[in-house]
């Protein structure tokens, strides 16, 4: 079971929000206080106003009947709301504003959660928070919840309700906790203390799976291929194979005997996974997991409520926080598979670079400006990484891993430099990152700036168009003079021609592409465009007829290369021969080379 929908009125900074929510893994995005921790703080108040109703009113008082809508709601104290940490209550309202507004009753914030039954019904419990007095009253305040779909008689019935399970940044385990019923863990992870049931729910995994492997092996060994089943599909085996491999570490869980024990007793065991299974260091005592790193028990805390049987949507506020970059992806990538395996519904608040870059992008939700939405592209729509105003790409993937940067006008600019490196005998590098960007020369080293904060080490050239700024504000090395770059990564050059299709105007290449006699494209440049192109067009300082030409225009625009002899500016570039290849190419594929190095 997974929510579809949320909808949010008055709730931080969700003023008026219905966000629609996928199955399976979500990261969920965002610059500072856009609100993505508040989508994940909105699901964990309704489970536990949610909670809280089914203790005080039994869960009837999740219906919408008429004697139920008579009745007022639960009322609290800052004390005893324990999902969230605020320094009062009415932080949980939109500008801190309390009082009525439009609202027909007196419940001014509204949390509504839809989901879809195994039958292919819809259902949704919209639960209500009003103020007054510093005191917080939870009702009910829309549902359309059947009796029969929660009661069998008198007894609740389970699986027709989402269970949201709630671990803030770091929800840190308690050094003693004791054995607690199934409806006492389902009450503390409704109450938001997920931290507080960690060993009990390792303790519940590791005893179903004991129970599980004598029903498969019937007393007798297990048979490989049943073996083989077990450990990719029993949560006890997966949690256990992955904190092996992660941290060279084993779980050791105490068996429990109410009679003589008042606490569980859950421990780790450092040793070396190999083929043969995991083998400990001589001489290793075994340690309570408390005293391990913050980065294991946060991994250990992610995965135990995630593996949970009685959760169904697990909440993760950056649960990477205290993980390195390479724990990072694991963590996804594992928490993808087990979400997959549990049919759990997972959203994971993150601000890491690392888990977005690498991230499918129609399972990333972008929060901004009040609302919250799947990429429906993999380019042009997620603002993140610390202000670059980028979007996930694989560009930003590719850059993370090479370092090297170059920043182009149009992608038309890098097919023609490669074609006409091809053609003199350069060979383009393959960790060169393009990106397109048409911004002036601050406006590309901002953006290389932007990205340096992210990635360390990153170097980049920015080439482009000359276009009407004058001939002297570029000389032969091709770096731009009408901009002082200070950076050491960071090199703007510019193009001594106007445009980059001028150093295609070569008579013998044109003509050789067209198929024509030369003196067909002599005459076509004299008479269309009053241009006499020089028998060696390659020198870096051309004469100023073909450095000023419109090339880009003479290429496509009106009577053109392309109307006149139908080739296009590729099939030029194509066919150009090595000594065609004007200087200031040769120039800038050296800097190129220099940068790939």
């Amino acid at each position: 079971m997974h929510i579809k929908k949320i909808t949010l009125h008055r709730f931080k900074q969700f003023k008026s929000a219905n966000i629609d929510l996928q199955s399976g893994l979500s990261l969920v995005v965002g610059g500072n206080n856009s609100g993505k921790s508040s989508i994940l703080q909105a699901l964990a108040t309704w489970q536990f106003c949610k909670t809280l109703l089914e203790i005080e009113k039994g869960r009837e008082g999740w219906l919408a009947s008429t004697k139920t809508k008579s009745k007022t709601g639960i009322g609290m104290g800052i004390v005893d709301f324990t999902p969230l940490q605020i320094p009062s209550l009415n932080h949980l309202w939109t500008n801190l504003k309390s009082n009525k507004e439009k609202e027909p009753d007196g419940y001014t914030l509204k949390i509504g959660v839809h989901w879809e039954l195994d039958s292919g019904i819809d259902r949704h419990l919209e639960i209500g928070l009003s103020l007054a007095n510093d005191r917080l009253f939870v009702k009910t305040t829309s549902s359309n919840i059947q009796l029969n779909e929660i009661l069998d008689g008198k007894n609740p019935k389970s699986g027709n309700v989402p269970m949201v399970g709630y671990l803030p940044p770091f929800a840190g385990i308690t050094d003693r906790e004791g054995k607690l019923t199934p409806a006492m863990r389902e009450r503390l992870i409704g109450q938001g203390l997920s931290g507080g049931v960690i060993r009990n729910v390792l303790f519940e995994l590791h005893e179903a799976n004991k129970k599980e492997r004598a029903r498969v092996g019937g007393g007798r060994r297990i048979k490989d291929a049943d073996l083989k089943t077990l450990r990719e599909t029993d949560a006890w085996e997966v949690l256990v194979k992955t904190i092996q491999s992660t941290f060279a570490t084993d779980l050791k869980v105490i068996p429990f005997n109410e009679r003589y024990h008042s606490y569980l007793r859950v421990e780790c065991v450092k040793g070396l996974l190999t083929k043969a299974g995991f083998k400990k260091h001589p001489n290793y005592n075994s340690r309570d997991i408390m005293v391990e790193g913050s980065g294991f028990l946060q991994w250990l805390s992610v995965y135990a409520l995630a593996l949970s049987p009685g959760v169904d949507v697990i909440l993760l506020d950056e649960p990477d926080a205290h993980l390195n970059a390479t724990l990072q992806k694991e963590l996804v990538s594992a928490l993808s598979t087990m979400a997959g395996l549990g049919k759990k519904q997972v959203l994971l608040a993150t601000h890491s670079p690392e888990l977005i870059r690498s991230y499918d992008h129609d399972r990333i939700l972008a929060v901004s400006a009040q609302s919250a939405k799947y990429l429906n592209e993999a380019a042009g729509k997620v603002k993140v990484l610390s202000g670059i105003g980028t979007m996930h790409t694989p560009t930003l993937h590719s850059l993370m891993e090479n370092k090297r940067l170059l920043i182009l006008e149009a992608p038309s600019d890098e097919r023609f430099l490669k074609l006409v490196a091809k053609q003199a005998g350069f060979e383009w590098p393959k960790n060169i990152v393009p990106w397109y960007w048409t911004g002036k020369p601050a406006e590309r080293q901002q953006l290389y700036l932007q990205l340096l904060k992210e990635i360390p080490e990153l170097k980049a050239i920015s080439i482009r168009d000359r276009d009407d700024e004058p001939d002297s504000t570029v000389g032969n090395d091709l770096i731009d003079k009408s901009f002082v770059s200070r950076q050491v990564g960071f090199a703007a050059m510019k193009w001594r021609r106007r445009h980059i299709e001028n150093y295609l105007l070569c008579t013998a290449t044109i003509a050789r592409a067209a198929n024509r006699p030369e003196q067909e494209v002599i005459d076509f440049f004299a008479t269309e465009h009053s241009l006499a192109l020089p028998a060696d067009p390659t020198p870096s300082n051309v004469v100023s007829a073909l450095k000023d030409a419109h090339g880009k225009e003479i290429f496509i625009s009106g009577v053109s290369i392309k109307s006149k002899f139908n080739i296009s500016r590729d099939q030029v570039a194509q066919l150009m021969k090595e000594g065609e290849v004007a200087e200031d190419m040769l120039t800038f594929f050296k800097a190129l080379k220099i940068l790939a190095a």
